[in-house]
């Protein structure tokens, strides 16, 4: 059977995409478990961002994303959306330094 390239790598970015996602949920629920102080650090840390976002726009821009944030419970979203992008750039970089290291084949054949 085969499969199109394309189709194979949708499936590979879609996998990458809901692992991420799902390990930064079991990451944030083992530390409501076993380390609260580190997510009540991460809630305080997001909304000091918010605020210090919403406090660089102009007056009815920067109060109406603030109200949007943290009153129709955009914060929650934010927050966990946050979190998965930290996860993603974490796995990135352990990737790229995972394939940048010396392969045995490569240094077999340059002692010829």
């Amino acid at each position: 059977m085969h499969i199109h390239p394309e189709l194979n790598n949708w499936v590979r970015i879609h996998v990458f995409r809901v692992s991420t996602a799902g390990v930064t949920l079991l990451l944030l629920g083992l530390s409501f478990l076993y380390r609260p102080d580190l997510l009540t650090w991460w809630l305080r840390t997001t909304m000091g961002l918010v605020e210090a976002v919403s406090g660089l726009l102009p007056y009815p821009w920067g109060d109406q994303f603030e109200i949007a944030l943290r009153g129709i419970g955009g914060s929650f979203w934010f927050q966990i959306t946050l979190a998965i992008i930290i996860v993603r750039v974490v796995v990135w970089f352990a990737a790229v330094c995972w394939r940048r290291r010396p392969s045995k084949r490569r240094l077999k054949t340059d002692d010829f």
